[in-house]
């Protein structure tokens, strides 16, 4: 019995990330949220969009937080190099699920602007801009 724990420990502790590296991907994941709130809050989508609202204050959230820890080019360069080879393929796949989005959005899928996810407000705005329309806040309104 004692084996098999500190085998299943050994384990455990060999897939726990360094600090360093949990911290990188917190701060990869607070730009992207600040960046996703940035590039929405350009767009000013009209209506009653709870989701929008809610993405935006995300995204607020984020850039507050960034703020604090006074995140510079050079944090934001080091972070990039831990994170290189973290999660091989995860962009690739955010691309996929992306495009995916885009297509349905373009294809006439209807936008819920109460239960958006900040996801779903990106390729909706991504399709109208692709489709030729003229601004984000007509696919969400």
């Amino acid at each position: 019995m004692r084996r098999f724990l500190d085998t299943r420990l050994a384990r455990m502790a060999k897939n726990e990330a360094p600090r360093e590296l949990v911290e990188a991907r917190y701060r990869s994941l607070l730009r992207g949220r600040a960046g996703l709130g940035t590039w929405l809050r350009e767009r000013q989508p009209p209506g009653d969009g709870r989701a929008f609202a809610a993405a935006l204050l995300l995204g607020e959230a984020a850039a507050a937080e960034l703020a604090g820890i006074l995140d510079s080019q050079e944090l934001h360069e080091n972070d990039e190099e831990r994170l290189a080879h973290d999660h091989a393929g995860a962009e690739e796949a955010f691309e996929a699920r992306l495009s995916h989005l885009v297509r349905q959005y373009r294809d006439g899928r209807e936008l819920n602007p109460a239960n958006a996810s900040p996801a779903e407000l990106l390729a909706a705005c991504v399709a109208q801009a692709a489709s030729g329309g003229t601004a984000c806040g007509e696919a969400l309104s």
